[in-house]
């Protein structure tokens, strides 16, 4: 959906939220239906009506239908890998600081959470999966949660990051691998001059080996960080923090080249 549709049409999603506040994410079709725990619900209910609208099944429960936002559909999409959860998403693209047009070589494609931020942004993804299943996975989400004027811009390799060819320089690498340390030196040289490359791993010791890797190969280390996300319940008077929050779930390497020794005589002016 855009600014301009201000109804659910065939062929867009629906989040769907039951009045226990369960949600499923649906691609609305014409005289398809879905099974609920509180009744059949038809597609045709969701089809014309204004995002926020109460919709009823054919029980007589009621369901209230929204778009969805990106961690929406981040969080209920099809997976095949682990997807990356959306607080390291909008962490890992702020330290990608992207820019429209720019060349981003992604290797580990996974379910296309990140792939799909990225995107967004404007930027053209290369990205590299040596999963054949991954890959073809990955591929559907793009396709199925993205419009073709994004989607288009993506090209999906599949194989090796360290065995395939790749083509031109890239402003920006992002590595979600389990050993990025191998490859950060066998991509370094793909890196514009002032190139950014952010790592995703899971372990400290996964963190300790990539940063060695990185400063044996001329890049600046900006920030190691985790993202903790905790919830609040505020009701009236009573404002406490929720009892469950996301705790760990990666670690984020930020790192950008370094820039080139000026000649005696000049300046940076």
């Amino acid at each position: 959906m855009t600014t301009v549709e201000r109804v659910f049409r065939e062929g867009t999603f629906a989040l769907v939220v039951d009045p226990r506040g369960r949600r499923s994410l649906l691609l609305l079709e014409a005289g398809a239906s879905v099974s609920t725990h509180r009744g059949l619900l038809e597609h045709d209910s969701i089809i014309g009506v204004p995002p926020g609208s109460t919709v009823p099944t054919r029980s007589g429960s009621e369901f209230v239908v929204y778009a969805p936002s990106f961690s929406d559909i981040i969080l209920e999409m099809p997976r095949g890998a682990q997807i990356i959860y959306p607080k390291d998403i909008a962490a890992m693209l702020g330290e990608l600081s992207l820019e429209p047009g720019m060349r981003v070589l992604e290797a580990g494609f996974g379910s296309g959470a990140l792939t799909m931020g990225m995107l967004r942004c404007g930027v053209v993804v290369v990205t590299v999966e040596k999963r054949e299943d991954f890959a073809n996975r990955g591929r559907k989400n793009v396709e199925s949660y993205l419009p073709a004027s994004l989607s288009e811009n993506l090209t999906v390799v599949n194989g090796d990051v360290t065995e395939v060819e790749l083509e031109g320089s890239f402003d920006r690498i992002v590595l979600d691998l389990l050993d990025p340390w191998l490859v950060v030196g066998l991509v370094r040289h793909l890196l514009v001059a002032d190139g950014r490359v952010v790592v995703y791993v899971t372990n400290i010791n996964q963190v300790q080996e990539t940063v060695r890797a990185m400063r044996s190969n001329s890049l600046i280390i900006d920030s190691v960080k985790e993202i903790l996300e905790r919830c609040w319940v505020v009701n009236g008077d009573v404002v406490r923090p929720e009892q469950k929050m996301i705790g760990h779930t990666g670690f984020i390497i930020s790192a950008r080249t370094t820039q080139p020794t000026l000649s005696r005589g000049h300046s940076s002016d």
